[in-house]
């Protein structure tokens, strides 16, 4: 912006030196003081400072040619750093939504599953927590044995008065993570025990924390049917 400034009052300065040579070169030429007449001096000073004008207006010109695009970088930086700053704050949300979604996981439920009853209590328990995290209609969880490829539990969720439409979902499918058709497909987390637990919801295309959080949740679920399941809780609560 120096530079404009110094360059407009330049070009300003030539066109008032300009002004006042034709105003007085008249008397100069009079005066003797120079060896040209009046005429080849007009054209003389008047083409050498129009020359001059017109350089420094070149100058000018380029100087705000580049000004300006230094501005329109200006400006393209500071809309890539609002955007960053609205998808930082987005993100902050997402994740502060996701630490009590899993605080109240981990809090609701206040002891071990000791009947069926229990169990198909945390089992509509966690459908309805992955139905506030996604945006669906309905949800199945299915933990498959997979020695023998067995249901072993399946509960059907549904949000509000939505109606389980038929399905027909194979537990081979399912262990040989096939992809299915309209259907989105996870998984517990473990891989060395002889089950997994499965979520099954109808939309292929959910964010990768309501995923992440989707996948702690039937992880979790899994680890309690292990217990309910195991010998040694139930020879614990007989004790």
């Amino acid at each position: 912006m120096k530079s404009i400034k110094l360059l407009e009052r330049t070009y300003f300065s030539f066109l008032f030196v300009i002004f006042l040579l034709v105003v007085f070169t008249p008397y100069i030429v009079g005066s003797g003081f120079l060896f040209l007449g009046e005429e080849v001096l007009e054209v003389v000073v008047i083409a050498f400072l129009s020359v001059a004008g017109y350089v420094i207006l070149r100058l000018y010109r380029r100087e705000v040619a580049r000004n300006l695009k230094e501005l329109e970088k200006i400006k393209k930086e500071k809309y890539n750093l609002e955007s960053r700053l609205a998808e930082a704050f987005k993100h902050i949300g997402a994740v502060n939504i996701q630490i009590q979604e899993i605080k109240s996981i981990f809090s609701d439920i206040k002891k071990f599953p000791e009947s069926k009853k229990d169990f198909k209590y945390i089992l509509q328990f966690f459908s309805n927590k992955i139905l506030s995290i996604i945006n669906v209609d309905w949800v199945i969880i299915r933990i498959i044995n997979m020695q023998n490829s067995v249901t072993l539990r399946e509960y059907c969720g549904t949000r509000g008065e939505a109606v389980l439409v038929k399905y027909k979902i194979n537990n081979e499918d399912l262990l040989k993570k096939k992809e299915l058709d309209s259907y989105k497909v996870i998984t517990s987390s473990w891989e060395n025990f002889r089950l997994k637990t499965f979520c099954i919801i109808p939309t292929q295309k959910i964010s990768r924390e309501q995923e992440d959080l989707t996948k702690a949740i039937i992880t979790q679920l899994e680890m309690l049917f292990i217990i309910f399941s195991s010998s040694y809780y139930k020879d614990s609560r007989s004790v």
